[in-house]
């Protein structure tokens, strides 16, 4: 790789661990764009090479909320054992279809998460005591559906993870993005592995955005811990939002499978 190429690889790896530790994502959804516009990935490349680089951006922020004891260990050890499993499912079914239909339904998903956190931030108490085998059946559940999504969309599940975490188990939103980071350690990996072996990670660009997005998310995760939760709540949803709009417009420009010929 070139000077150049290793400079701008090390930007796109910071842009996406600021978004990483702020929101407790893993920067997927920075990172995916930059891939394909900066250095010509693919679409399945920039999904593999993002997920083979999150896991950085997850382990310099969970340091951080750990710090803060912003991470529910309990929680984001079941979760994330059943989405390292439900990982390599998305990676290997992205790998082998198209995505617009499922890319839409995302954007829904991602619309109407944002318009709910925007009205009412949910609240800081945690919900009703659950008896332990339906807490533990809700966590194996949304690990499931975290890790799909991790694996298929490229991203470490945070942007399901985080509004679960709140809306669900009524996490604080720190407590929340913390857990999702910490989750991120296991479904990260787990599609990476998968997308490598379709071919999917450019592996030479790994090094630079890693470093690049532990440094990001370092700084980022240090800051938010001081940010009202009604306030970061709101600043999420406006995230999700943004996010909706790129992804309607995405998926706007896939074209449509040709039909077969006569």
């Amino acid at each position: 790789m070139t000077p150049g190429g290793r400079f701008r690889a090390l930007l796109a790896g910071v842009a996406a661990g600021i978004a990483g530790g702020l929101f407790g994502v893993g920067g997927g959804l920075v990172l995916i764009p930059v891939l394909t516009a900066w250095f010509g990935a693919t679409q399945h490349q920039a999904h593999g090479t993002s997920l083979a680089v999150i896991g950085a951006t997850a382990l310099a922020s969970i340091v951080v909320y750990g710090a803060f004891s912003n991470v529910s260990w309990g929680t984001a050890l079941a979760v994330g054992v059943s989405s390292a499993f439900a990982a390599r499912l998305g990676a290997r079914a992205a790998a082998r279809t198209s995505s617009r239909a499922l890319t839409m339904s995302f954007a829904v998903f991602l619309l109407l998460v944002a318009v709910r956190l925007l009205w009412k931030a949910p609240e800081a108490l945690g919900p009703p005591i659950r008896s332990p085998g339906a807490a533990l059946a809700l966590d194996l559940g949304l690990g499931l559906a975290v890790g799909m999504l991790a694996g298929y969309m490229g991203v470490g599940g945070g942007i399901l993870a985080v509004p679960a975490f709140t809306l669900l188990l009524g996490m604080p939103q720190q407590m929340g993005q913390g857990t999702s980071l910490a989750v991120i350690l296991f479904t990260a990996p787990a599609g990476a592995i998968e997308h490598t072996r379709h071919g999917n990670v450019l592996w030479r660009l790994v090094p630079a955005l890693a470093a690049g997005a532990a440094v990001g998310a370092v700084a980022a995760s240090w800051w938010v811990q001081r940010i009202p939760h009604a306030l970061l709540a709101r600043a999420f949803a406006i995230f999700l939002l943004a996010n909706s709009v790129a992804t309607f417009a995405r998926a706007r420009r896939v074209r449509a499978p040709a039909a077969p010929a006569a």
